[in-house]
């Protein structure tokens, strides 16, 4: 029997670290991780990013002919009573909030009509003007018209009804038309026509 001595790999059947990670190695694993984690995150902010830019999008447009008359937008029942333009400040003495152009106050009543307590985000409504440019509403502004109403700015139970103020600060030549009513900002609209200002 003849002996033959145990020879040792030739060098280039060794991995180096240049050649990266074998397949399968917690290396290689941690990278698709990372990766895959990078990939999730920009889906997320691209689908927030979209919810937001959509929001406004030509919702769809439901006639009031008259102040008063009612539209849905997810579990809200929402009317615009009045609205009265004109204000350059509003809020107390010493804390009021003064508007870049004017504040126009929107007379609303919400009604949940939904099986939950419900917030109505003030914040997520828009008003348009003849040109159909949008103005947000100013929510500082919205916090001194309601502080006899607080529970326009709380959730309301569901099967009540609430009245309050929408303030939007607008150009002092903005005429106004319509009203996009959010159950959130994320969420389709419904544009209802506004009465004209008092």
């Amino acid at each position: 029997m003849t002996y033959a001595p145990h020879r040792s790999a030739p060098a280039h059947a060794v991995g180096s670290y240049d050649d990266g990670p074998e397949p399968g190695s917690s290396a290689l694993r941690m990278k698709l991780w990372i990766a895959g984690g990078i990939v999730a995150v920009v889906a997320l902010i691209s689908f927030g990013v979209w919810a937001v830019a959509t929001a406004d999008r030509q919702p769809a447009v439901v006639a009031t002919g008259a102040p008063g008359a009612a539209a849905v937008a997810g579990h809200f029942e929402f009317a615009v009573k009045g609205v009265r333009c004109g204000l350059d400040s509003v809020g107390p003495d010493g804390l009021e909030q003064r508007a870049a152009g004017h504040f126009c106050l929107l007379e609303v009543s919400v009604k949940n009509g939904g099986t939950e307590p419900e917030l109505f985000d003030s914040g997520s409504q828009r008003v348009y003007d003849a040109n159909g440019v949008a103005y947000a509403a100013a929510d500082q502004a919205a916090v001194f018209l309601n502080d006899r109403n607080p529970t326009l700015l709380n959730e309301i139970p569901p099967g009540d009804t609430v009245t309050g103020v929408l303030a939007f600060d607008v150009p002092v030549d903005a005429e106004l038309v319509e009203v996009s009513v959010h159950g959130a900002l994320s969420t389709p609209g419904v544009r209802v026509t506004l009465p004209p200002a008092g």
